[in-house]
C-alpha cells in the first residue's frame, strides 16, 4: 500500500469518527433541548400539537418537582458522599499496598477482590436486605453506604492498583532519603501524584451512591432515607401513559442530573489525567 493510500485512509477514517461524534453529540442536544422544553410546558399543551418551544410556559413542574425532591436530594447527597469517603478510606491504602508492596497471598487476594466485580450483585439484595434488618441497618443511610461498598470498592481498588503500580519509584525513595518515612513520603509524595486517580475514583463512587436504583428502591421505605432515583421512578410509575405529568418527570429529571453535571465540570481536568501516568 502506498503513502497515498495511507493518508486517503487516515483522512476518511477521521472524517468518519468526526462525522460519528458530531451525530452523537447533536442527537444528545436534541434530546435535551427537548426535556428542557417539555419541563415548561403545562400538561395540556404537552398533549397538543407537537413543538419544540412552550407556547405558555410555566415553572409549575419546577416548583412543585423541587418541592417533592428536596429531602430526597439531601438524602442522594449524603449517601453518595459517604459511599465516595469510605471508598477511598478502604481503596487507597489497599491498592497501595497490591500496587508497591509484597507479601503473602498477594496475588491471590488481589483477584479474590476483583472477582467481586464479576458476581451480579442483582442476586445480594435479598441476602443484604435480611441481614440488614438483623443488624439495624435496613432503612438507614450507613445502610445504604455499607451496602454500595460491595461493587465500589473493588472496582475502586482496581484502577487504583494500576494507578500507583506506573508512579516511579525513584521518587518515594528520594523522599525517604532526604529523611521522610515510609508513611510521610506516601503522604506528602505518592497522595498528590495520584490525585487524578483518587478524584476519578471518588467521582464513579460518588456516582453510583447517587444514581442506583436497585439498592435504593429495594434497602429505603418510604419512611426512610429514600434517595431522590427512587421518587422519579414514581413519578414515571403514577398511572397510565396519559395520567403522568410529563413536565414535572422532566424537571425532575434535570434537578437529579444537575449535581453530577456540574461535579463532572469540576473534575473534569482530573478525570482526563486519571489514566495517562
Amino acid at each position: 500500500m502506498s503513502t497515498d493510500d495511507f493518508d486517503v485512509t487516515a483522512v476518511t477514517l477521521k472524517a468518519t469518527t468526526y462525522g460519528v461524534i458530531s451525530f452523537l453529540v447533536l442527537f444528545n442536544l436534541v434530546v435535551l433541548a427537548f426535556i428542557f422544553s417539555v419541563s415548561f410546558m403545562p400538561p395540556s399543551e404537552f398533549f397538543g400539537a407537537p413543538h419544540i418551544i412552550p407556547q405558555n410556559p410555566t415553572l409549575d413542574a419546577w416548583t412543585s418537582g423541587f418541592e417533592e425532591l428536596q429531602d430526597n436530594l439531601v438524602n442522594s447527597f449524603l449517601i453518595g458522599l459517604g459511599t465516595t469517603v469510605v471508598a477511598l478510606a478502604i481503596s487507597i491504602p489497599g491498592a497501595y499496598a497490591f500496587a508497591r508492596k509484597e507479601f503473602y497471598g498477594k496475588r491471590a487476594g488481589f483477584y479474590a477482590i476483583i472477582s467481586a466485580m464479576m458476581f451480579p450483585y442483582i442476586l445480594l439484595v435479598i441476602p443484604i436486605m435480611d441481614l440488614w434488618n438483623d443488624l439495624g441497618l435496613y432503612n438507614t443511610i450507613p445502610g445504604m453506604i455499607i451496602a454500595y461498598q460491595v461493587f465500589v470498592t473493588p472496582f475502586a481498588i482496581w484502577i487504583l492498583r494500576d494507578f500507583f503500580a506506573k508512579l516511579p519509584t525513584d521518587i518515594e525513595e528520594a523522599a525517604q532519603v532526604y529523611g521522610c518515612t515510609q508513611f510521610t513520603a506516601f503522604l506528602r509524595v505518592i497522595l498528590p501524584l495520584a490525585t487524578p486517580g483518587i478524584v476519578a475514583v471518588g467521582f464513579l463512587a460518588f456516582l453510583t451512591g447517587w444514581n442506583d436504583f436497585l439498592f435504593a428502591n429495594l434497602l429505603t421505605t418510604g419512611t426512610g432515607p429514600v434517595p431522590a432515583v427512587p421518587v422519579l421512578y414514581g413519578t414515571i410509575g403514577g398511572g397510565s401513559g396519559e395520567r403522568v405529568y410529563w413536565g414535572k418527570l422532566m424537571a425532575e429529571t434535570l434537578i437529579i442530573g444537575t449535581p453530577p453535571t456540574i461535579l463532572y465540570l469540576v473534575a473534569r481536568n482530573y478525570l482526563e489525567n486519571a489514566f495517562t501516568v
